[in-house]
């Protein structure tokens, strides 16, 4: 075998390898979540439809929703662990395991805001696209908050959120589908009960 032959084996061995690793951690990770969920997810709806997106997110579509939700869905969006670069990329962009609980409320929010934490990478497109929408920027640290309709005090919704002891990376309001959208950075080990996680929920769709 030839020198380069041999190099070419070998990197595509560790690039296979990697591939079944990552995939490997992140269903892991997946189903440790998922467990560490259960216990949460009956104050939002009665029922939950589960499905993989590939390898890096959990989807649960939460049937029947409890007031004040009319819909909902929890994501859980892992890092890219079985893609290298990409991997890599994402870690240095600050990209971390996140939370995602979207919702459309059954009374339409008394507010438009984004509260955004600036050091991460999921808030940058939303900023972008709440500049382009010429929304007002209210604050700039420790979150950028833009509103186009502010009837809420922001602080009290970061508060309410920080009551799961994650850290918050956006909380959206919109009045388009009567839409609030939370996304919050998972620990590997959640110290906080997903009960936690959904009450605080409950509680921010009540005072938006």
């Amino acid at each position: 075998m030839s020198s380069e032959l041999a190099i070419f084996v070998a990197v595509v061995v560790v690039i296979v390898g990697w591939f079944a690793l990552g995939t490997h951690i992140n269903i892991r990770k997946g189903h440790q979540y998922l467990e560490w969920l259960q216990e949460g997810l009956p104050l939002i709806g009665e029922k939950t439809t589960l499905r993989w997106l590939g390898s890096s997110v959990v989807h649960l579509q939460i049937e029947k929703a409890h007031e004040p939700f009319r819909r909902a869905e929890v994501l859980i969006v892992l890092e890219p662990r079985d893609v290298p670069p990409l991997w890599l990329l994402s870690r240095l962009r600050g990209r971390r395991d996140l939370l995602i609980v979207r919702s459309e409320l059954r009374v339409a929010p008394k507010s438009q805001l984004e509260i955004l934490n600036a050091e991460a990478w999921s808030a940058r497109s939303i900023e972008r696209e709440v500049k382009a929408l010429q929304w007002q920027l209210v604050e700039s640290l420790p979150f950028r908050i833009y509103a186009l309709q502010l009837n809420t005090t922001p602080s009290d919704l970061i508060t309410t959120a920080d009551q799961t002891g994650f850290e918050l990376i956006r909380l959206g309001v919109r009045h388009t589908g009567h839409a609030l959208e939370v996304h919050w950075r998972l620990p590997s080990r959640p110290k906080s009960t997903s009960r936690a996680v959904f009450q605080s929920a409950q509680c921010l769709a009540n005072q938006v």
